[in-house]
């Protein structure tokens, strides 16, 4: 960012050209971007496999098994999606991007489905005694 810029008046203009996904899920984003470089052992620039599967992971810490459910609310329903918000914060500079970063490190980086599948299971065998 050549200046300090306020985020939310960043994103009032990301949102009045581009209402695709709410503002939760730009916020939600940032933090996952805190979140995965927090997770390394290096501080360095994350790839954007390695963001969409730090947003998958962090999803499941926040939401738990909501979070397919809150991705499909925000209309984000495959990895592309993630890249969208990423080049669109990138673009107003909130993030920062290199020259090898494209918007299609984020294709096809997981399905949705099996990513946050989840199997409940009761033992109701060991309730019988």
């Amino acid at each position: 960012m050549s200046e300090e810029q306020d985020p939310q008046e960043v994103l009032d203009r990301i949102l009045e050209n581009d209402d695709r996904y709410p503002r939760r899920a730009y916020l939600f984003v940032m933090e996952a971007v805190s979140f995965t470089v927090e997770k390394l052992t290096v501080r360095r620039h994350i790839t954007g496999k390695e963001l969409s599967l730090g947003i998958r992971d962090f999803a499941i810490e926040r939401f738990g098994i909501a979070a397919k459910l809150v991705f499909e609310e925000w209309n984000i329903t495959k990895t592309r999606h993630f890249g969208d918000i990423v080049f669109s914060l990138v673009n107003e500079g909130l993030l920062r991007k290199t020259e090898e970063d494209a918007i299609e490190d984020f294709d096809d980086v997981f399905d949705f489905a099996a990513a946050f599948e989840t199997e409940i299971q009761i033992d109701l065998e060991s309730k019988e005694s």
